[in-house]
């Protein structure tokens, strides 16, 4: 009966261990997911940022305005704003990737714990038996 109740012990130790790391490899692809997700927004924002910039110089030059001046001022804040908002875009799914990345690592390291503590408790467990 004890050997039973160490057996069953050891193997659900063994199946927590195997499930943190297999955790900890979803949560690794979710953050490789999560990086290539930023920098397809960023380019994503960039290429739109760019027609948009364009659209406004055409709009521009239509109206029979040089771009000196006042005219090319607001075209290179609309350029810096919409570079800020592609970089913050990128930011928010790198952060997010960092964010799953730790929480693997600590998976990881769970996963190495519960091994190694389901094989002292077995053999703790077994010299009492034996002894």
């Amino acid at each position: 009966m004890a050997i039973t109740t160490i057996i069953s012990t050891g193997a659900k130790m063994a199946a927590d261990a195997q499930q943190a790391s297999h955790e900890a490899k979803q949560l690794d692809r979710e953050a490789k997911v999560a990086k290539e997700q930023g920098v397809e927004e960023e380019r994503r924002l960039r290429a739109q940022a760019s027609r948009e910039q364009s659209k406004r110089r055409v709009a521009i030059l239509k109206g029979g305005v040089t771009t000196d001046g006042s005219p090319t001022d607001m075209l290179l804040d609309a350029a810096r704003e919409d570079d800020t908002e592609a970089r913050w875009a990128r930011f928010g799914q790198t952060e997010s990737a960092r964010a799953k990345e730790r929480e693997a690592r600590f998976r990881r390291r769970k996963s190495m714990l519960d091994q190694m503590s389901s094989t002292n408790a077995l053999g703790t467990d077994l010299i009492r038996l034996h002894g």
